[in-house]
């Protein structure tokens, strides 16, 4: 399952329009759709539109005017699901659903959602995820085969939660996973799920289970190889049985619970390690469960770490989920410039507080954090806001003195108070004084 677009309309701040989600290159990495732009330009309200159409509304609902006077309608596309959300004050919930679904998919879907092979899917294979007549508002998808969808926000941090020996895991309804609000359960499924990782590797390896079979023992392998490449140390998770049984960490040489380790590491594994817990729980049966098609919702993971770990951690991700699509809401130039292959959404606002979406700019293996800061974040200052201050000051100088309206001593006195700033600063001034001695000895010269 994958998203191919999604349209929106009466959808604030988003102009009406389709963004559209180009396929990912590689074959043996997940596909990224990092989200960026100012404050305000609805990142996050976009992947709770994504939300809705992959089948929980909550999020959305959250932030839609209950009385507003448009209709919202949210259109998502692709080749395994087909989903529509709609807010609306007319009384369209007393239509019949394959009527409303007929009448929606000809008006915004250019004549129906249609499949890969381009045929209308039949409304009686859509089944409603949500009717709510007190808020007039609907959804449908229509699923194909084995898929998982959940989101994280980078602020949760994990916990410790009281764990059984091979105790079953709180899943509970894998649809409340896909929710940026912290699910309550969370803790409890990661305990558990991870003690039971790790017990169920213990008795592969004591029954001479071959590695090929070995379960548990592919899964721990895999996501703690990618918490030490984040991180930079050894990690690994132990059962500790006294006084009773519980979950700690092994981080480098250091053995903690899981709420006296580092903000940033707890904040990793509480969507990171979360993730692995739920997959592997949902789907018991399968072999590699974090094989499974996945759509990944994350909004800021870069909360609570340094630049170290932000770049890492995306690139550990599409590793660990390589049939996963992922889509970020980011400001982090160092998670920008850490993805190789993906695609960069890029919304703007205009002075009316209207957003739209450039064309999606794929990612590029050579970009550093520099670029992303000036070409894809926008910004051109370098300095904290009072230097860029004392600068525009002297650059209005410079201009006076080479227009002959200004002394050029008044040039180098402010250049004086800006090179006292620091050592880069002096540097920078030496250079810009001696380009406009040079420049007005060329002008007496001509003259």
């Amino acid at each position: 399952m994958r998203f191919e677009s999604i349209t929106l309309k009466s959808f604030p701040p988003f102009a009406d329009a389709t963004i559209g989600f180009p396929q990912g290159e590689s074959k043996s990495l997940a596909e990224v759709h990092l989200l960026t732009g100012q404050n305000g330009c609805g990142k996050t309200r976009l992947l709770c539109a994504l939300e809705a159409a992959a089948g929980n509304d909550a999020d959305l609902k959250a932030r839609l005017d209950p009385f507003s006077e448009s209709d919202v309608i949210v259109v998502a596309k692709s080749d395994e699901l087909a989903a529509i959300y709609i807010q609306t004050l007319r009384k369209v919930l007393e239509i019949e659903d394959d009527e409303m679904m007929r009448a929606i998919t000809d008006h915004y879907c250019n004549g129906g959602l249609r499949d890969r092979s381009g045929k209308i899917l039949d409304p009686r294979l859509v089944r409603p995820i949500r009717n709510t007549s007190e808020t007039n508002t609907i959804s449908w998808a229509a699923r194909r085969g084995p898929t998982a969808a959940q989101s994280y926000r980078g602020t949760n941090r994990i916990s410790d939660q009281k764990i059984s020996a091979l105790a079953p895991v709180p899943i509970g309804d894998p649809i409340s996973h896909l929710s940026l609000e912290r699910n309550n359960s969370d803790d409890g499924i990661v305990c558990q799920s991870m003690a039971n990782l790790k017990l169920g590797a213990a008795m592969e390896s004591q029954g001479g289970v071959p590695r090929s079979e070995a379960r548990s023992t592919k899964i721990i392998e895999r996501f703690e190889s990618a918490m030490r490449t984040v991180t930079g140390r050894e990690f690994t998770f132990l059962v500790r049985p006294q006084p009773d049984v519980h979950l700690v960490v092994r981080w480098g040489t250091t053995s903690m619970k899981l709420s006296l380790l580092p903000d940033g590491l707890r904040s990793i594994i509480a969507w990171l390690v979360a993730c692995v817990a739920k997959l592997e729980s949902q789907f018991p049966d399968h072999p590699d469960p974090l094989d499974i098609p996945l759509i990944l919702f994350l909004d800021e993971p870069e909360s609570h770490l340094h630049p170290a770990w932000q770049r890492q951690l995306l690139p550990a991700a599409q590793q660990l989920f390589p049939n996963a699509q992922i889509f970020a809401a980011t400001h982090s130039p160092f998670v920008i410039s850490s993805v190789n292959s993906g695609w960069i959404h890029i919304f703007r606002a205009d002075d009316s507080g209207v957003v739209t979406a450039d064309k999606p700019i794929a990612c590029s293996k050579g970009d550093t954090y520099m670029d992303v800061v000036d070409d894809i974040l926008g910004l051109n200052q370098w300095y904290d806001p009072e230097t860029e201050g004392l600068l525009i000051k002297f650059r209005e100088i410079r201009e006076k003195v080479l227009s002959g309206d200004a002394d050029l001593k008044v040039l180098e006195e402010q250049a004086a108070v800006i090179a006292q700033r620091s050592d880069s600063l002096s540097g920078m001034m030496a250079r810009e004084l001696s380009q406009a001695r040079r420049l007005l000895t060329q002008e007496t010269l001509a003259q």
